[in-house]
């Protein structure tokens, strides 16, 4: 397990001024289940979002009773992966990341654009209420049944247009960004479905709240200058 990053509460701006900030104003809080062989396996799961920026994205899971564990991803350039205590993610506003723990990242799969895309859907009644509904699936049907691929389903939560679209891979995001043919706003469910039709996992949102805090990154493993 790696060291437990310490986070930091106070920064002296002079100090912060030749490092890149990644600022968050949402925590969206989603339950998430997986289906495997029939038996199910749910996990609560934080995503730290950026309402007008979507190129990064910090995914906290829970790792024990008292520790998360922080995916974080900018599709320009940089990752890391973080573990801290709960009581921390709560507590701070300014996580300072280290260089021990920055890689420099780079989508091998970009290309895949040219084989999926977002479909949109009729809307999707829940509880009386209709909500937008779109997927992501392959367009290349021969390549779709030799390599059994799955699609995966947006239910978007109403009320969040002012949000960009949240998407945890990234061909997602690749493919939202070379066409942005999806409307904005939080998911309230994504669930994706195997080839053969059946459940394969399944995220549902809890609950969503405004922010204010920053990931901060040494201007020396800044990766995203290099691109």
């Amino acid at each position: 397990m790696k060291p437990f990053l310490i986070i930091t509460f106070l920064l002296i701006s002079t100090y912060c001024f030749s490092q890149k900030q990644y600022v968050f104003d949402y925590l969206i809080e989603y339950e998430f289940t997986t289906y495997n062989d029939s038996v199910e396996k749910t996990i609560k799961r934080f995503y730290l979002t950026n309402s007008r920026r979507n190129n990064y994205l910090a995914v906290v899971t829970e790792l024990d009773s008292l520790n998360y564990t922080m995916d974080f991803k900018d599709e320009n350039g940089l990752s890391f992966n973080v573990n801290f205590l709960k009581s921390d993610l709560n507590k701070a506003e300014f996580i300072n990341i280290g260089c021990d723990y920055v890689r420099n990242y780079h989508n091998p799969f970009k290309f895949r654009i040219k084989e999926y895309d977002f479909l949109n859907l009729n809307d999707t009644i829940i509880n009386g209420n209709e909500y937008n509904k779109y997927k992501l699936t392959s367009i290349k049907p021969r390549k779709k049944k030799r390599k059994k691929l799955a699609t995966e389903f947006y239910i978007i939560e109403e009320k969040t247009e002012f949000h960009l679209p949240v998407f945890y891979f990234p061909t997602a995001y690749e493919e939202w960004k070379s066409k942005k043919n999806v409307p904005n706003g939080i998911f309230k469910e994504r669930y994706l479905i195997d080839f053969y039709g059946n459940l394969d996992s399944k995220e549902k949102l809890i609950n969503f709240t405004r922010i204010d805090k920053k990931v901060v990154i040494e201007d020396e493993c800044d990766y995203t200058k290099s691109k």
